[in-house]
C-alpha cells in the first residue's frame, strides 16, 4: 500500500516543498542563484538600448595615455562628450593626485593640469565621481563626520546593509563643489558578482551608492523623493521602482543593451564630427543619458562576474545602471508559482512505481530537461526564475525512491492458478 502512485505523488510533492521551504538558506540559496545566472547567460530577451554609454579606458587607449591618468587625459574626456550632451557625466575612479603617483616629468605641471579639469567639471551639468567608503585606521579614533546625500525615507531592517564609519577615499574639496559623490564599494571576496548594492550605511544612515546615484541624477531626483523599503525595492519617485534585497542589493542583468567604445574611438569620433564626417562609433546614444568612463583594461579586471567572466568594476556599474534604465529587473517566481511546477512532477510521480528503475532514471532526466527548458521560456518572456533545487530535489527523491523498491512495486498481482 506504501508504494501505490497516490502516495508517491504525496511523498515526492511534499519533498519539493521542503527544499522550497529550505532553499531560502545557504548553501541551497546559493544554488538557486548560480542557475538564475545560468538562466541569465543563455536568455535572449529583448530590451531597447538603454541611454548608459560606456566609455572604456581599455588597453588600446592605454597606448597612447598610460596609466595613471593626469587631470589633463580626463580633462580631454570631458571635452570630447560636452558636445554630445549627456545628461550625467560619471567617472568611478577616485580622482585624488595625492595619493597617485605621476611621472616626473608631469609633476611641475599638475596645478595647471587641475585648474584644466575643475574648469571642464564647471561646464559640465551633472557630474558623478567615485568616492570609497571604509574604518579609519586606528580604530579608537572617531574619524570627523563628513557631509554626505543621505536617504531618510527607509522601511526595514537596517542590519544586513554593510555600514563603514569613514570616508577613505575621495576627490579633493575643489572637485565636489559641482560634482556629486557617488559610493563604489562593492561586497569583497564574493564567488561570483551578478548584484550590486543601491545603499549602504555611513556611521548609521542609510546613503545611496555610485549607481542609484547616477540613475538619480538621470531622474532629477532628490535623495527626500527616495524611498528604501529593505527587502522590496527602492522607489524612485512616481514611477520607477527596483526591486533589492535585505541588504540593499539589486541583481544586475547583464543581457541588457547598452553602448560600449573605447576612449581613443571618443576621441577620435570627435575630430570626425568637427571635420564633418561619419563619427567611427555611436556617439548620438550618449545625448540625453549617462555617459560612464571606466577602467575595462586587462589589470582592471578582477571581479568574477556572473557573465561567467572576469570584469571591472566599471562593467558591473554600466550594466546596474542600463538594469535600471531599462527596467529589466530579474525576479525570482512567487511561491505559488515554484508550487505548481513541482505539483507537475509529483503528477509524473504517479506514474513512476509502475516503471522499470531504467525507465525511471530516464523519465527523472526528461523531467529535468522539460524543467530548464520551460524555465528558460518564462525568463526570456517575462524575466522570472524558478528555483530549481525544488525540483531536482521532488526528481532525485522520486528516482531513488523506484530505485530502491522491489520491481513488483504498483503493478498489479497476477491470480494465483490453482
Amino acid at each position: 500500500m506504501f508504494r501505490t502512485g497516490a502516495q508517491l505523488l504525496l511523498l515526492t510533492l511534499l519533498a519539493g516543498l521542503a527544499l522550497l521551504w529550505e532553499a531560502q538558506q545557504e548553501p541551497l540559496a546559493s544554488w538557486d542563484q548560480d542557475f538564475a545566472d545560468f538562466l541569465a547567460r543563455h536568455s535572449h530577451h529583448r530590451a531597447p538600448t538603454a541611454p548608459l554609454t560606456l566609455v572604456e579606458i581599455d588597453d588600446a587607449s592605454l597606448e597612447d595615455h598610460p596609466w595613471p591618468w593626469t587631470p589633463l587625459d580626463f580633462s580631454l574626456f570631458f571635452q570630447a562628450v560636452l558636445p554630445f550632451k549627456p545628461e550625467v557625466v560619471a567617472i568611478d575612479e577616485v580622482l585624488d593626485w595625492n595619493r597617485v603617483v605621476l611621472p616626473a616629468d608631469q609633476q611641475p605641471k599638475l596645478p595647471q593640469y587641475e585648474k584644466i579639469l575643475r574648469d571642464s567639471m564647471l561646464r559640465t551639468p551633472k557630474v558623478l565621481l567615485g568616492a570609497v567608503l571604509g574604518y579609519p585606521e586606528d580604530p579608537t579614533v572617531i574619524p570627523p563626520l563628513q557631509e554626505v546625500p543621505l536617504v531618510k525615507n527607509v522601511l526595514g531592517d537596517v542590519r544586513d546593509v554593510p555600514e563603514f564609519t569613514a570616508i577613505e577615499q575621495q576627490p579633493p574639496e575643489e572637485y565636489r563643489l559641482s560634482p556629486t559623490i557617488g559610493f563604489v564599494n562593492l561586497p569583497s571576496a564574493r564567488p561570483r558578482y551578478n548584484s550590486v548594492p543601491l545603499v549602504l550605511r555611513y556611521r548609521g544612515q542609510m546613503i545611496p551608492s555610485f549607481v542609484l546615484q547616477a540613475v538619480m541624477l538621470w531622474q532629477k531626483l532628490t535623495p527626500d523623493e527616495i524611498t528604501v523599503e529593505l527587502g522590496s525595492h527602492v522607489q524612485l519617485g512616481e514611477k520607477l521602482r527596483v526591486p533589492i534585497d535585505s541588504a540593499g542589493r539589486m541583481r544586475v542583468d547583464f543581457g541588457t543593451a547598452r553602448t560600449v567604445f573605447g576612449f581613443d574611438s571618443l576621441l577620435l569620433a570627435a575630430e570626425q564630427i568637427e571635420a564633418g564626417q561619419k563619427p567611427n562609433v555611436p556617439v548620438g546614444q550618449m545625448a540625453g543619458g549617462v555617459v560612464l568612463l571606466s577602467r575595462t583594461e586587462k589589470n582592471s579586471r578582477t571581479l568574477p562576474l556572473a557573465a561567467m567572466r572576469k570584469g571591472s568594476p566599471g562593467e558591473l556599474f554600466s550594466a546596474a545602471i542600463a538594469t535600471i534604465q531599462n527596467q529589466t529587473f530579474i525576479r525570482r517566481v512567487q511561491w505559488w508559482g515554484a508550487t505548481l511546477v513541482l505539483a507537475a512532477v509529483a503528477l509524473v510521480a504517479f506514474r513512476v512505481p509502475r516503471m522499470s528503475r531504467l525507465q525511471a532514471i530516464g523519465v527523472g532526466a526528461g523531467v529535468l530537461v522539460v524543467f530548464v527548458l520551460i524555465a528558460l521560456a518564462v525568463f526570456n518572456q517575462w524575466l522570472l526564475w524558478i528555483p530549481i533545487v525544488p525540483v531536482l530535489g521532488a526528481v532525485v527523491f522520486m528516482v531513488l525512491y523506484r530505485i530502491v523498491t522491489p520491481d513488483s512495486a504498483g503493478k498489479p498481482k497476477r491470480p494465483v492458478i490453482l
